[in-house]
């Protein structure tokens, strides 16, 4: 890609860049979960696990749709990494627990991610991450503000 000059488009679509090469490269490179399934259990692990959360609270705490974690939340479900049961506080929802084996599974990816992540970071010092991460916090917020404008 030759980046564009104007640094709000090298923003923008260097996103959809850099969402794609890290899902390709590091698919290649980390054995294991994929990255969407070890970045969903991993996100999954910070969520409080008495009562399991829901498939809508995941959904929501990843700012995701419904149908899209349902569908990656199937899969875990065939590998034996997580168990959809019926939602003791409202029976039209399904509730999800990562299992032993999915817990062993996205800390052995962890594992295996170390040296992806370092190369990945490499040449970056603390204060861009920082920098970085700041603004990508920024535009996920200015995202959702024009979310719930939305009608």
């Amino acid at each position: 890609m030759r980046p564009p000059e104007n640094t709000k488009y090298l923003l923008f679509g260097g996103t959809f860049v850099l969402a794609n090469k890290l899902q390709f490269v590091g698919g290649k490179l980390i054995d294991g979960l994929s990255i969407k399934q070890w970045f969903l259990l991993r996100n999954m692990m910070d969520l409080p696990r008495d009562p399991p959360p829901t498939i809508t609270r995941i959904a929501h705490t990843m700012d995701s749709t419904r149908q899209n974690i349902a569908k990656m939340l199937d899969g875990l479900e065939r590998e034996g990494f997580v168990a959809l049961e019926g939602s003791e506080s409202d029976h039209r929802s399904r509730s999800v627990r990562i299992t032993e084996s999915g817990l062993s599974a996205a800390r052995q990816t962890a594992e295996n991610a170390q040296g992806f992540l370092d190369r990945l970071y490499t040449g970056i010092c603390s204060e861009e991450r920082d920098a970085a991460a700041s603004v990508m916090k920024k535009m996920i917020e200015n995202l959702q503000k024009i979310q719930e404008e939305l009608p």
